[in-house]
């Protein structure tokens, strides 16, 4: 199935910074799972706690990944610009979501299947490789975000 709605995909996630310069072959293999996701400002992309079955690239908009705790408002903890993925969780052991994650801005996004994608790791380790290295770049920026975060929060001279 290459329908103008699949190649359309396909071509956005060539273009997508988090699939930069992946082997078509895995790009085609990633487009057959894929669909837009279009989300309203303030809309939830995502609700800490549910059972992952996307996760999403990023093509225009900004998201929020929020932490809650009871009787404080919703904290965003980072903002997910376009280029970027939101929802990793899933890959290391079908983790639910462990972050709320709300459209700052109107958002469009490429929905990616996760049992489709783990299905495919599961079947090609090439892909798996490529896959677990774009996710860990992801979570080292996050932790890193977070990290000059917490400077300067608490961050003071000795």
């Amino acid at each position: 199935m290459n329908d103008t709605r699949t190649g359309d995909i396909r071509q956005a996630l060539g273009e997508h910074d988090f699939f930069a310069a992946m082997d078509p072959r895995h790009l085609d293999t990633l487009a057959q799972m894929s669909r837009w996701s279009d989300h309203a400002a303030g809309s939830w992309l995502a609700c800490a706690g549910d059972a992952p079955d996307s996760f999403h690239a990023i093509v225009r908009g900004r998201v929020g990944i929020e932490i809650t705790a009871t009787g404080r408002a919703p904290l965003v903890v980072a903002t997910v610009h376009a280029g970027d993925v939101v929802g990793w969780s899933w890959f290391i052991g079908r983790q639910p979501w462990q972050f709320d994650v709300v459209a700052l801005d109107d958002v469009r996004s490429i929905a990616l299947d996760v049992n489709g994608v783990l299905d495919a790791c599961d079947r090609s380790d090439d892909l798996r490789d490529e896959i677990t290295t774009r996710l860990l770049r992801v979570v080292a920026d996050r932790l890193r975000s977070a990290r000059l975060q917490l400077v300067d929060l608490y961050g003071r001279a000795r």
